[in-house]
């Protein structure tokens, strides 16, 4: 085997680079498949903390709209 790798030194290389290349495609997969799974929600729900401030913002602006617009 390592006559022939001797023979053909850049083989050596190219199967490492086919392994890292299946590697990285691989991993990407895996992870685009758990996105898929599990997906995160797009806004934060009312009760959340991080919207404690927004509910006095909303009510101003519903009063300051006129009926039909």
């Amino acid at each position: 085997m390592s006559k022939f790798f001797e023979a053909h030194p850049m083989l050596l290389f190219a199967l490492e680079a086919g392994l890292a290349l299946f590697l990285l495609i691989f991993i990407v997969v895996w992870t685009m498949g758990t996105a898929k799974k599990n997906p995160r929600p797009s806004r934060a729900p009312d009760n959340h903390p991080s919207r404690a401030g927004q509910d006095a913002a909303h009510t101003r602006q519903d009063q300051d709209r006129t009926p039909g617009q």
